[in-house]
């Protein structure tokens, strides 16, 4: 009877000690991955920069959503305002050497007008411009 007692305190004795033991240690839910971009990993996931996403990180936001920069600029030498009619609507008026915010637009063919602001007179030629995914542009007018 002693050798049972004493059998099932040394098993009662290692089943708590490993449950101790492995309750203490804490895997490193990071330690096989690697976040891109900047991005840093947190609790097994990347928390990525902005500009990215994906799991680790690895893609752009901008190829994800098909998506381009553009901003404008008025380079007249004269006091004309122009508004910036982006297919087919204002976005915006900018003054005499001025120059937009930044806007995202799809990538893609569009349609710029630069007008005389206030009037329905165009400003420049309009263009059409074709914008791949990412891709930054800036235009401007300088009649």
């Amino acid at each position: 009877m002693k050798k049972l007692i004493l059998f099932t305190s040394f098993i009662t004795i290692a089943i708590f000690s490993a449950v101790v033991y492995s309750g203490c240690t804490k895997a490193d839910k990071c330690a096989d991955i690697t976040c891109q971009h900047g991005g840093t990993c947190s609790d097994g996931a990347c928390k990525c920069p902005t500009g990215y996403l994906g799991a680790n990180c690895e893609t752009r936001t901008c190829e994800a959503n098909k998506t381009a920069t553009v901003k404008f600029t008025n380079k007249t030498g004269s006091s004309l305002t122009y508004a910036v009619v982006w297919d087919g609507s204002t976005i915006t008026t900018i003054a005499p050497g001025a120059t937009s915010s930044t806007y995202t637009v799809s990538a893609g063919q569009h349609t710029l007008h630069f007008m005389i602001a206030n009037s329905t007179n165009e400003a420049c030629t309009i263009s059409s411009p074709n914008l791949a995914a990412c891709e930054n542009q800036e235009y401007w007018c300088t009649k």
